[in-house]
């Protein structure tokens, strides 16, 4: 439960949110334009729409009038959504699955850290309806389920691997002493330093195991969709300079 706080934690305030969108609808149903789809899932124009709000919110409220960063804060959600699809594809033929109980104990957990009406207080400030962030922590769920079912424990931890990491945590303590998060936590258990190379060996292997599952479930971007959330950068452009020669 302390990875998906954390996670969760760093989604709502930087991404306005990572951080699990519409994605659970088939695309034969949805009378919305898809804009990013796999064989199973499918993200519709609306969807996006509400992610880009959201988004919007963790950036300066003017950031539309600099097109080539705004072009970049969409081109990020629309590639941050497609590995989210992907990983939401993949999950139900991985037999993760994640039961409306699963979701309740969960959440009556989490706001156990926002005591009295803070939690409401966060969503208020966040311009976050409730259900929009429920459906959000439920996805983050089931992507976390995911990794640690199909990547983290199918990871094998040999004795070399504990004797090597500890080498270089041992020796990152001894050259900086003062931030012992980098290093070994004194008095850490076995069972703890295993934990720790497996997450460490989860980042390592992530990307390639994201490539894999992006071959099993490939993506597909409507680009026609696309170019209309995105600032026309020579139409602006050439708005400035007829300004500029009519001054």
């Amino acid at each position: 439960m302390g990875f998906l706080k954390k996670s969760f934690i760093i989604w709502i305030f930087l991404y306005g949110a990572l951080c699990l969108t519409g994605c659970s609808e088939p695309a034969k149903e949805t009378a919305s334009p898809y804009l990013i789809k796999t064989p199973v899932m499918v993200i519709t124009r609306s969807d996006f729409l509400e992610e880009l709000d959201l988004k919007k919110a963790a950036y300066p409220y003017n950031i539309d009038e600099n097109p080539a960063e705004y072009n970049e804060m969409v081109i990020h959600l629309v590639k941050t959504l497609s590995e989210e699809i992907i990983l939401l594809s993949a999950a139900p033929d991985k037999g993760v699955i994640v039961t409306d109980q699963d979701v309740a104990l969960a959440e009556d957990e989490f706001k156990k850290d926002y005591p009295e009406d803070s939690f409401d207080q966060i969503l208020l400030k966040n311009a976050l309806s409730y259900s929009f962030w429920k459906k959000r922590f439920k996805k983050n769920m089931i992507i976390d389920k995911l990794i640690d079912q199909e990547l983290k424990q199918k990871i094998e931890i040999t004795s070399l691997d504990i004797v090597e990491f500890y080498k270089k945590y041992h020796r990152d303590d001894a050259q900086n002493t003062e931030n012992e998060t980098d290093g070994l936590k004194k008095n850490e258990s076995e069972k703890e330093l295993i934990d720790r190379i497996r997450s460490q060996k989860t980042q390592d292997n992530y990307d390639e195991w994201m490539q894999q599952l992006g071959n099993d479930y490939p993506v597909e971007i409507n680009k026609e969709e696309l170019k209309t959330f995105l600032i026309d950068l020579e139409k602006t452009q050439g708005s400035e300079n007829a300004t500029d020669k009519s001054k």
